[in-house]
């Protein structure tokens, strides 16, 4: 009996060692595959390696080592932040593009600068699409670049300067449409923009440029009604307040209306929308960073929603 005890004994301190062991090794399998991982995708000389493509591929330089090693971990934070959105899947998706270095407050310090109507600019009372019916094909989509009243896509620079973009997009459409010539920029009417060319700073208009194009006024859509939005939009493109401070990586896709408030801080233009295979519907919005950006310099924002604030502060010119 002793012999049979003791050997069940030994038996069991074996098994146990063993086991032990499997734990052991397990735990080591699963830490060096986790640091193989995070080498891999957030470790430091993969992800150096990775920003000097990026420094290439954008032709950017930085005045000494130590504004490289700041912006580098500028960086590497953006980076892992855009891998493990898209790793998450969901109906948008990011991308490591021009502004990969900059912080999400510089970015919206220089790229938004969404300001009211200027002051002396007539508003019109009412709504004059207040009982406007869709058609069917209005129901299921409308674009404006299709229709010939949408110029290319531009790009502001850092110069905070949306709302004037978003105004003249607004302006080409309405004249296109009322005239069927559509190129023109802003000057207290509009002028051409060979006449005059953009700058990207800040500074006071010249005035002594002859306007090619005039309106009467302009008119607010009713606010948060996206019905109303809508049925502007199906009749001419109209210049709206977003909060674009999630739009940075915008790479694709239907971007949601969790990833952002509703404090409108950009303007930019809804051009039309639509629904996706899937049967998400969206706004069709033109921004002005560069056709590197987003979907051509294009944005699918969710509709129905008030995502973004989109529905919230959009007007259009009256001609």
């Amino acid at each position: 009996m002793a012999s049979y005890i003791g050997k069940h004994t030994r038996l069991t301190a074996a098994f146990m060692l063993l086991l032990a062991v499997v734990i052991v090794m397990g735990y080591i399998l699963i830490e060096v595959e986790g640091r193989n991982l995070f080498a891999g995708v957030y470790g430091e000389e993969a992800m150096k390696e990775r920003h000097q493509k990026w420094m290439a591929q954008h032709d950017r330089a930085y005045k000494d080592e130590v504004e490289k090693a700041q912006r580098f971990r500028v960086f590497m934070a953006n980076a892992a932040f855009v891998d493990r959105s898209n790793a998450k899947g969901g109906k948008y998706r990011l991308a490591i593009n021009k502004f990969a270095d900059m912080t999400n407050e510089e970015f919206v310090a220089q790229y938004t600068g969404f300001r009211p109507v200027p002051t002396g600019v007539k508003k019109i009372s009412g709504f004059t699409y207040e009982n406007f019916t869709l058609s069917d094909d209005q129901q299921a989509a409308v674009d404006w670049r299709q229709k010939g009243a949408v110029t290319g896509v531009k790009n502001q620079g850092p110069c905070g300067c949306c709302w004037a973009f978003s105004a003249v997009a607004a302006l080409e459409g309405i004249h296109q449409i009322s005239t069927g010539n559509l190129y023109v920029i802003s000057n207290g009417g509009l002028t051409t923009e060979d006449a005059y060319r953009y700058n990207a700073m800040q500074s006071m208009c010249q005035t002594s440029v002859q306007p090619a194009v005039a309106i009467s006024g302009y008119q607010d859509v009713p606010s948060e009604d996206d019905g109303a939005l809508a049925a502007a939009v199906a009749n001419q493109p109209v210049s709206v307040g977003v909060d674009a401070h999630s739009f940075q990586f915008y790479n694709g896709g239907v971007m949601t209306g969790e990833s952002c408030g509703t404090n409108s801080n950009h303007a930019v233009t809804a051009i039309g929308y639509g629904t996706t295979e899937d049967g998400s519907p969206y706004w069709l919005l033109k921004n002005q960073w560069g056709q590197n950006w987003g979907e051509g310099g294009y944005m699918r924002l969710e509709r129905g929603t008030g995502a973004c604030g989109v529905a919230k502060q959009a007007s259009y010119p009256v001609a």
